[in-house]
């Protein structure tokens, strides 16, 4: 596993270079000293230079959840990459469905800001987002801000689990 600081402000041209298939594993130290390790999806691209964000949801008995509370600006996390095989093509398909829930939304969010970023690419995407209550929808902001910013190539359906709020479409 590697390290890398979490606040490393010495490589502002770093890439990971990780291809849309790809994933990395963190190593950390649950709340009884046990270690743990736990893949995680980039939410960022190659194009996003000098760093790269995990979406991180964070459960009060999580074992990495504690680890990664713990942390504190200047500590290291030690990373282990680079793993995958789902293989996508700029313009395989004309339109990708996807199907997500709760903290799986990483993949998706990953994938389609490939898609729709790339330029020579044009095909269109739909995702299906499930959640329990409408407070666990993570990265919606940044969902509903690609629906805004390619509208008519990227749809998003909210479905939530609860009577109160049974579907939300953008």
């Amino acid at each position: 596993m590697s390290r890398m600081n979490l606040n490393d402000r010495k490589t502002p041209t770093l890439v990971l270079g990780l291809t849309i298939e790809q994933h990395i594993s963190c190593r950390g130290k649950d709340s009884q000293g046990e270690e743990v390790i736990k893949p995680y999806t980039l939410t960022t691209l190659d194009s996003d230079v000098g760093h790269f964000e995990l979406v991180i949801k964070m459960y009060p008995q999580g074992r990495m959840s504690h680890h990664f509370r713990e942390l504190r600006v200047g500590d290291y996390l030690a990373v282990k990459g680079l793993k995958g095989r789902f293989r996508y093509k700029p313009g395989q398909v004309r339109a990708f469905g996807m199907i997500a829930g709760g903290s799986g939304i990483t993949l998706m969010f990953h994938l389609a800001r490939v898609m729709l970023e790339n330029p020579k690419d044009m095909t269109n995407v739909h995702l299906i987002y499930a959640n329990v209550p409408y407070e666990d929808i993570l990265l919606k902001e940044e969902l509903d801000s690609l629906v805004a910013k390619y509208p008519g190539r990227f749809k998003v359906y909210y479905v939530l689990n609860q009577e109160q709020r049974r579907f939300i479409g953008i």
